[in-house]
């Protein structure tokens, strides 16, 4: 179906301009899979409209698994998305959580009309200052007699649409499959588990017919039992390298077809066990944050970081020079760490470019780069060559990516994190 047929009957519905979104930040709420049930009557098709009145939207339907069958103890969120008008002064509309009943049955209630976006939100190990992805991914949602099917890549997306105002929206039916993903667990040559650490992860995929591939790396973490977790895009052969501290370990070439988890992979260090690193065992809780642009000062380094709305980098490091600071530097694990706790899991733009030298990346403040933190996949990849990639964009997962003007992120960041060396004179802080 054309996207301007499935527009107009969506009109006709009360629904205006839906389309398919890109994730655009943070929901805060567990998020868990906790299997299927057996498989139950399908939804109604027809959509029903009952209205409101206060003037808000209500949606409730049903989830559902590729055969159809319920998926219970689903967490869902739905996301109020502001793509224009980012201004210092926007309003912080908070993102509505639910998890489906035994029946798969879901309702939203209270949702301020406009452009919402219903995803799966991550999970917050608030102890660690860990964000744990969703273990599923949405694939299609249907409204009464329209079926509209999310674009790949699947990781984070969501479907968004417009609701009018005083609209409840009845038996939509919102269909998930399980993420493809390597789970492994890391131990030492006495069989001891790794736990509780953070590990540095470098992937290599190649096609299955040889035709091409690829290498990726990032930083994750490992449980009580040693345990981590990497979700892939795709089939192909994989090798997984595993670094921590000094260690590394690589596994060998296995193959993961399309759809597929690989759930049993087992790799050693050739080490006795060794101490944890400080930053494995302990790291500064930030305050609690009210997101209405005050300053917020991290006690490990006395430096003040703020969250701005902006259009783009350029406008976010005028503000930062207006405020004496620059855009954010992040120079090693415990800062970004610190970070993730403090902000919400929103792209952000960060002081990192190569835009005086194509390859050589510099900070804002132009510190020297100690550390990195690049996403192992790209998200909402683009056809644009890396020399038209001169910024950097914090991405829902606390990773990084590198984006340019025509890349799906520049246009839906519209924040900044400023960093200042001291508190500015006057500076509003957070209580």
């Amino acid at each position: 179906m054309k996207r301007s047929d499935f527009i107009q009957r969506l009109v006709d519905a009360q629904l205006i301009n839906p389309f398919i979104g890109i994730v655009l930040f943070f929901v805060i709420a567990v998020c868990l899979f906790s299997g299927c049930s057996d498989l139950r009557q399908p939804v109604l098709s027809a959509v029903s409209h009952d209205r409101t009145q206060d003037g808000t939207v209500g949606f409730s339907g049903r989830v559902v698994g590729l055969e159809g069958e319920s998926i219970a103890g689903l967490s869902l969120a739905i996301q109020h998305v502001m793509f224009d008008d980012y201004t210092d002064e926007a309003e912080w509309i908070q993102p509505l959580e639910t998890e489906t009943d035994e029946d798969g049955a879901f309702s939203f209630r209270g949702i301020t009309p406009g452009q919402v976006q219903l995803i799966l939100p991550f999970d917050i190990d608030t102890e660690k200052q860990f964000y744990v992805e969703p273990e599923d991914e949405i694939l299609s949602i249907k409204i009464g007699e329209v079926t509209y099917h999310q674009d790949a890549p699947y990781a984070f997306g969501g479907i968004t649409f417009t609701i009018t105002p005083g609209v409840h929206i009845q038996n939509v039916e919102v269909k998930v499959r399980p993420r493809m993903r390597i789970r492994g667990r890391l131990v030492f040559n006495d069989g001891s588990p790794l736990a509780d650490a953070r590990i540095r992860i470098s992937m290599r995929q190649e096609d299955l017919d040889g035709s091409g591939g690829g290498s990726s790396g990032g930083g994750t973490q490992t449980d009580a039992d040693g345990t981590f977790t990497e979700y892939v895009s795709g089939g192909g052969l994989y090798t997984v390298t595993v670094a921590y501290q000094d260690l590394s370990v690589t596994s060998e070439q296995f193959v993961l077809n399309a759809g597929e988890r690989r759930e049993d992979l087992l790799l050693m260090f050739d080490s006795a066990p060794i101490a944890p690193v400080a930053e494995d065992v302990e790291t500064s809780t930030p305050p609690a944050f009210d997101r209405r642009g005050v300053w917020v000062v991290n006690p490990e380094n006395g430096h003040a970081y703020k969250e701005v709305y902006v259009e783009g980098p350029e406008e976010a490091k005028a503000l930062a020079t207006a405020e004496n600071a620059y855009l954010v530097s992040i120079n090693d694990e415990m800062e970004q760490r610190w970070l993730e706790g403090l902000f919400d899991p929103a792209p952000f733009w960060i002081g990192l470019s190569d835009v005086e030298t194509e390859g050589e990346w510099q900070w804002d403040s132009g510190e020297p780069v100690t550390y990195t933190n690049w996403s192992p996949n790209e998200i909402f990849p683009d056809d644009l060559d890396d020399a038209e990639k001169d910024y950097v964009v914090k991405i829902f997962t606390g990773e990084w990516q590198a984006v340019g003007t025509e890349s799906p992120f520049w246009r839906i960041t519209r924040r900044a994190i400023l960093e200042a060396d001291e508190l500015p004179a006057g500076a509003l802080t957070a209580e």
